[in-house]
């Protein structure tokens, strides 16, 4: 399965030479080596790391991601959508599944939560009302993964059913369809002439559009459908859910002209227009009676703002572009994204996990606005040019959205300043807007709504950490204002926080995690105060970056919740979980413990000697992964009662680093590496959260991870490639290697054979001293300045 789905033909084909080029398994093959020899890939676009992704991976499980045609940071999603059958279908799609309803252009990739899935189209034959009312408001159509294939920016299925083979690939703005639909309908190829023409007459190649479609938490609340001409349908759909106010437009040209009946409620309409309005749905079947003889394609184009805006962007991205060419675009901006790290290894199943792991870390956050600049803003409000201050040029940026901050601010967009640091600047002047036009920085922005779904101003460090890098122009008294209101807000617990050094248990939920995260993001600002030269906001922000003190209790080793009044929390148990309704978030005080990533030493100091530390880590993973209450699906991924498949712990592993048992982590993180990432749909063991698992898998491969992710440094690990070449701005490299390991020793690793030191373990296998620059490293960290400035960093065994 994965061999078929991974065939690097898939995504070789050329443009030029895609001219009659089949995308049957055969014909493909066929094609490899005259494509090759066409394409010219430069080296930073080498089209040959792109057989090493596989989209399916975690769309099974809980992994919650899609598999369809997207581009990186881009704004359209066309993926497949099956009927929802719970938790695990928020992405649309969960790889056990074997009945499709369509393809939508909006997907959120390793989320919690489900909502967009907007514009779905579905190519079928038969009579519509009958198969809608069969399949309960969908037409439904079975098919099997055996005959569906995906590779960055394409996606291929054959619905068998329908007698078609659909294909999709995208730009930023614009999904592009290609349905081949069989000439004979009935799938019978020894029927005669008059037998085609009756079933091609009882069975035409039909679309259709469909924007009331909706699962999970989305809803349509009004829609429009209006045919524009014979080739041209335009429209709107505007939604709630997860996103409280979510309008989307589009524009869909097709290549051949069709005839059409416009349905509200499955109700069929005369006319060129419906007004779906109070949540009825808007859908319309447009016939294509010259489809048996040649694909129909469709290009459409997306906008937040306007269907103007949905036409503009896809004549400036798509217009002029065969489907074909559209897949090589996508294809060549895969390469060139993916080509920043190049690995020199001949494990095969680890490239695959790490060049999806990259793939899928470059999904989001994603632009947000038209090619002229228009963007549908936070406060409601269409905006017509991205500007933070209307008389200073500098200030225009490119607006992104859908920052999953609890998740991202930890690893992935630590991850995002070496790998595509000429972005960072429009992100943080996209949160920065954000700020501007509702007074806080984002929490949780899906498409310009604030959920508010998670605790912590995360914003704040990802800000923080762009501007302490250099990474930002903007105004940094505009940052620091922003980040400022975020922390001294009057709800959330943050007003208790500041009132009692702690928030009180029976005043606040989540009161331990929330004193926990909101200390962390205050040392952040800390820094930029003192950075700034502004005293007495850093004495201010860095005492309460100490509150986590207040709630250690050094009598059981745990973050405790505290009572108002100073007492603990009675009936206290580390293994109990109340989802959202206990004091910790997601998890229970045995995975929280550990988040003080700002002070590691005041922490270890906390414990009473590394000694105890040590042994309170080792009992992390090693004591029984049973837990009581009720237990979030979010907690998986265990090891003992270490979580992977949230990230409340992912910087733990890192922690041995601090001590003198640093193999004790590396036979960890080795241990996480194999047990927690795969190479089939079921390869994740949580969700990826909009690619926070996928960027943990990255840094841990290369060898090192930020367990501060705003102080600017990196904690060493141990790394997975005998070489990795990381490509920096102004034709830097930063390279690294390892020499003397065992090449047995990481598949050994899943057995968890750990003894009681190093000797009991097979010690030569660890890392016995690292040189940056070919001096010795004695200190667990180095600084993102030393990486972007390249070099060498060795990890000798």
């Amino acid at each position: 399965m994965i061999t078929t789905r991974l065939n690097p033909s898939l995504f070789l084909c050329g443009a030029a030479l895609l001219v009659g080029c089949s995308t049957s398994p055969s014909s493909m093959d066929a094609s490899t080596s005259m494509t090759t020899k066409t394409m010219s890939y430069s080296p930073q676009t080498d089209a040959s790391v792109l057989q090493y992704v596989d989209p399916f991976i975690g769309t099974g499980g809980h992994g919650h991601t899609f598999p369809g045609a997207v581009v990186p940071f881009g704004m359209v999603q066309l993926s497949p959508d099956n009927v929802s059958k719970g938790w695990d279908w928020t992405a649309g799609y969960n790889y056990s599944d074997d009945e499709l309803v369509g393809f939508s252009h909006t997907h959120l990739s390793g989320t919690g939560v489900g909502d967009l899935l907007d514009i779905l189209v579905m190519p079928f034959r038969g009579d519509y009302s009958a198969r809608r009312k069969a399949g309960n408001g969908f037409v439904i159509s079975q098919y099997s993964h055996e005959k569906e294939s995906a590779s960055p920016g394409y996606y291929r299925v054959e619905l068998e059913g329908e007698q078609v083979a659909a294909e999709l690939t995208a730009t930023e703005r614009v999904g592009v369809h290609r349905y081949s639909f069989d000439e004979t309908a009935n799938g019978n190829e020894n029927s005669n002439e008059s037998s085609d023409q009756n079933n091609n007459k009882n069975n035409p190649a039909q679309i259709l559009i469909d924007l009331g479609y909706a699962q999970n938490y989305d809803k349509s609340v009004a829609t429009q459908l209006r045919v524009l001409d014979d080739h041209t349908v335009v429209g709107y759909r505007i939604s709630t859910g997860w996103a409280k106010h979510q309008p989307v437009y589009f524009v869909a040209e097709f290549n051949q002209s069709f005839s059409h009946q416009l349905y509200i409620d499955g109700k069929p309409v005369d006319g060129q227009i419906i007004q779906g309005e109070n949540s009825r749905i808007s859908e319309i079947v447009l016939r294509f009676d010259d489809a048996n003889t040649m694909p129909v394609e469709a290009k459409v184009g997306l906008s937040y703002v306007s269907i103007q805006g949905a036409k503009e962007n896809l004549h400036a991205e798509a217009a002029d572009l065969t489907f074909d060419q559209v897949k090589m675009q996508a294809e060549e901006k895969w390469a060139k994204q993916l080509n920043t790290f190049r690995v020199t290894d001949d494990h095969h199943d680890n490239k695959v996990k790490f060049y999806t792991a990259l793939y899928h870390s470059f999904l989001a956050p994603q632009i947000f606005n038209d090619v002229n600049g228009a963007f549908y803003g936070a406060d409601g409000s269409a905006h017509f040019n991205a500007t933070l201050d209307k008389s200073d040029e500098k200030s225009h940026y490119e607006r992104y959205s859908l920052f999953s901050l609890w998740d991202t601010f930890r690893a992935l967009h630590p991850l995002l300043t070496i790998s595509d640091s000429d972005k960072v600047n429009d992100m943080v002047k996209s949160m920065l807007g954000f700020y501007q036009e509702t007074g806080v920085l984002p929490t949780w922005d899906l498409m310009s709504n604030e959920t508010d779904v998670m605790i912590g101003y995360h914003a704040v460090p990802v800000i923080v950490d762009a501007y302490l890098k250099g990474l930002t122009d903007a105004d940094p008294e505009l940052i620091f204002a922003a980040v400022k209101a975020s922390a001294t807000q009057k709800r959330f617990g943050i007003d208790l926080y500041d009132e009692y050094g702690y928030i009180p248990s029976e005043l606040e939920v989540e009161a331990v995690s929330k004193t926990l995260e909101y200390a962390f993001d205050d040392w952040a600002i800390a820094q930029l105060a003192k950075a700034l030269g502004k005293d007495d906001e850093f004495a201010y922000f860095q005492k309460r970056a100490q509150s986590y003190q207040r709630l250690f209790d050094d009598s059981t080793g745990f973050m405790r919740g505290k009572t108002a009044d100073g007492e603990w929390v009675k009936n206290f148990s580390p293994t109990h979980v109340e989802h959202r309704k206990t004091d910790y978030t997601e998890a229970n005080a045995w995975q929280y413990t550990w988040y003080v990533p700002h002070d590691v030493e005041g922490l270890i100091n906390g414990f009473g000697s590394e000694a105890a530390f040590v042994s309170k880590l080792d009992e992390l993973f090693t004591t029984s992964s049973s837990m009581e209450g009720d237990v979030s699906p979010d907690i998986s991924g265990l090891i003992g009662q270490y979580a992977h498949g949230n990230e409340p712990c992912h910087h733990v592993p890192y922690l041995y680093s601090f001590t003198n048992e640093k193999w004790k982590g590396e036979a960890r993180i080795r241990e996480i590496r194999e047990a927690m990432y795969k190479t089939g749909p079921e390869g994740l063991s949580g969700n990826d959260d909009l690619g926070q698992m996928s960027a943990w898998y990255v840094f841990s491969a290369l060898g090192f991870y930020p367990v501060n992710p705003a102080s600017g440094d990196y904690v060493l690990g141990t790394p997975l490639f005998d070489k990795v070449e990381i490509a920096l701005p102004d034709q830097k490299t930063f390279v690294i290697t390892k020499q003397g390991e065992s090449k047995q020793m990481e598949s050994k690793q899943g057995e968890n054979k750990q003894g009681k030191n190093k000797e009991d373990n097979n010690g030569e296998n660890y890392v016995k001293s690292v040189q940056l620059n070919q001096a010795p490293l004695n200190n667990p960290q180095f600084s993102h300045k030393q990486l972007m400035n390249g070099g060498t960093l060795n990890f000798q065994f």
